[in-house]
């Protein structure tokens, strides 16, 4: 019988696309290896493009992160109804917080592993990127004999109504992502970079020749504002999440903060301008020729702020606000040279 594997990974975005590299680690020790991901249906259309991995069980991640208690405890029920008498040779638990590892506490597992166990190094080491920490909760490998391993392909098409919508485009497409930044748990304001940046930046590119793409989900619709009388083709809205992931791969450039579709860029293998304050960049975007991380906001004292769990009690992300538009369209620049 062919090893089996239950991950349970349900959100965000960015976390999820992160934790990818397990897939292609667990299938490097054994092509064989049958994989199931126990995922949030937010993040469930996009695993659905990996075809390393065997089967999704999806659960109601808004339900779960920010639902009433008598809703989290019925998500808890289904899902141990679907994996009623399954058993699996491992079960991975990607979450620090213990409360995820009820969603598979009636499995049959002969081995079961999570973050934040109790064990030496159990948690996300700070300052390394968490790809590689969510590999070494697969391997257990923590020294110069450790591998870094990327994410498995993921295969998706372009909306057809987003494909009509740039099929006349010319230029350099270059997608804006003003957005994101929460779950139905929390919104995170700090890690967002003004809304009029962006806007001063679109306003750059267009003068440059470029084709401004902006983007975000239907929760973005906040951001239309800003860009009235920028050229832009405004796509907030109307690409499904595989759909955004096949734009950011036509595009010559993808600007965003840290967020969920600056992982999905990173994934798609456009060149990304990752703007950063609060946060650290070398835990979250690995730079390379096609990867900028800008991050001004080093300079000062208070800045990373966030801990892993939460942000400092700040009103004014004056990390963000250090980054200039002139310096990220010169970063742009640079990507399109390259």
């Amino acid at each position: 019988m062919p090893r089996s594997v239950l991950i349970v990974k349900l959100a965000a975005i960015g976390d999820v696309v992160m934790a990818l590299p397990m897939v292609t680690a667990l299938r490097a020790a054994d092509p064989d290896t049958r994989i199931t991901w126990l995922c949030g249906a937010t993040v469930a259309p996009l695993l659905g493009c990996v075809e390393a991995i065997d089967e999704l069980i999806v659960v109601d991640d808004a339900a779960v992160l920010a639902g009433t208690r008598m809703r989290k405890a019925q998500v808890v029920m289904s899902t141990w109804n679907a994996l009623r008498a399954r058993h699996f040779d491992l079960v991975i638990t990607a979450h620090s917080d213990p409360r995820y590892r009820m969603l598979a506490a009636r499995v049959r597992g002969a081995e079961r592993r999570w973050l934040g166990e109790r064990r030496e190094r159990s948690r996300l080491i700070p300052g390394r990127h968490h790809g590689d920490e969510y590999v070494r909760l697969v391997t257990g490998i923590d020294d110069h004999h450790a591998v870094r391993f990327t994410p498995p392909p993921v295969r998706a098409a372009l909306d057809p109504n987003v494909a009509e919508r740039i099929g006349d485009s010319t230029g350099n497409l270059v997608a804006l992502a003003p957005g994101g930044a929460r779950n139905p748990a929390r919104d995170n304001p700090l890690r967002r970079w003004p809304l009029e940046r962006y806007a001063a930046l679109a306003e750059l590119l267009a003068a440059k020749g470029c084709t401004v793409l902006l983007t975000g989900s239907s929760d973005d619709a906040w951001v239309r504002s800003a860009f009235a009388g920028v050229p832009n083709i405004d796509l907030v809205g109307t690409t499904t999440l595989p759909g955004l992931f096949a734009l950011f791969a036509q595009c010559a450039a993808v600007v965003t903060h840290d967020s969920g579709p600056m992982h999905l860029a990173r994934l798609s293998g456009a060149p990304v301008v990752g703007l950063f304050g609060p946060t650290l960049p070398a835990t979250f975007l690995r730079e390379s020729p096609r990867v900028i991380a800008l991050w001004p906001g080093a300079a000062m004292p208070c800045a990373p702020c966030y801990d892993g769990i939460a942000f400092a009690e700040c009103s004014d992300n004056r990390c963000m606000q250090l980054i200039e538009p002139a310096d990220v369209a010169a970063r742009i620049d640079a990507l399109l040279a390259r």
